[in-house]
């Protein structure tokens, strides 16, 4: 429990002057605080619009917030890349959502970071991947993490470099395509690069490999969009194979295709706690690799 006295004359929202004070921490964070009773003022417990007077003493308790205690706890296994104190880094399969919905109530890897945490600590989702696309994906333990991690997504400092098995040959060695992406007014699911499009999407790929008429890309994502990549790849007339939502081709020389050949296969970050820069890999997983095995 640390204790601190508002000296200042100008009356501010409690999580507002938590949150500048305590800069590692984010202002939703300290709402939750203030909903768990978890700050109190003047030995009162306040609601989140309560507004500091000069001379209120405040009481933090920073014990874990109970976010995700409600997700059940499953034993499924997981593919640990890195791990430590603050942080952990998964190599996603496919056919596997990322966290619970009304969709997929279970079976979620928020559902087997709890299982594999056993109450030690509290995995916290930073950044997501579609269901079917495989490869690394962050989970913070701890809220100092979450709120680093966060912002770092939000700054666009975490780069990120995806491989996709595309149809077609592209010639050019390497490209970027810089096309706006919105909902599609035909498909409301889809994300298209069309008339009424106003967020602009920008991405960058280097071929890999070429075979038979299809292309192996690695790309990197400049702006993050959903279904960036798909959507884009789709633009230049290269859909990614496996793609059914985005014209992309289910089979490959007899080998199906049941899910976008789409693969999250590096990403560079800071640690939170010590600073220092972090690049982690995940190899080409075993399904693409059969498009382009030589």
């Amino acid at each position: 429990m640390e204790k601190i006295k508002y000296e200042d004359f100008v009356r501010q929202r409690a999580d507002s002057f938590l949150a500048s004070i305590y800069k590692e921490y984010s202002r939703s964070y300290f709402q939750k605080l203030i909903e768990n009773n978890q700050v109190i003022i003047n030995s009162k417990t306040i609601n989140s619009s309560y507004k500091l007077k000069h001379g209120d003493t405040l009481e933090i308790d920073f014990s874990p917030t109970t976010q995700n205690t409600d997700i059940k706890p499953q034993k499924i296994k997981l593919d640990i890349i890195y791990e430590d104190d603050d942080l952990i880094v998964i190599n996603k399969p496919s056919a596997i959502v990322v966290h619970p919905s009304y969709a997929h109530s279970d079976g979620t890897l928020l559902n087997a970071l709890s299982g594999y945490a056993d109450g030690k600590f509290i995995p916290y989702l930073v950044h997501r991947l579609d269901k079917d696309t495989t490869g690394l994906i962050i989970f913070a333990k701890n809220e100092k993490s979450r709120t680093s991690l966060s912002k770092q997504f939000q700054n666009r400092a975490v780069k990120k470099l995806y491989y996709a098995a595309v149809k077609g040959t592209i010639v050019e060695d390497k490209g970027r395509i810089e096309a706006p992406l919105g909902r599609s007014p035909q498909n409301r699911k889809i994300i298209s690069v069309n008339p009424t499009a106003k967020k602009m999407a920008v991405s960058e790929f280097n071929v890999i490999a070429r075979k038979d008429g299809y292309t192996l890309v690695e790309v990197r994502i400049i702006t993050g969009r959903t279904h960036q990549i798909r959507s884009h790849m789709k633009y230049i007339n290269h859909p990614v194979i496996g793609d059914k939502e985005y014209g992309g081709q289910y089979s490959v020389n007899g080998i199906d295709c049941d899910r976008p050949m789409l693969h999250s296969h590096q990403i560079s970050f800071t640690h939170p706690k010590t600073s220092k820069s972090l690049t982690f890999n995940a190899p080409l997983p075993k399904d693409m690799r059969k498009i382009f095995e030589k």
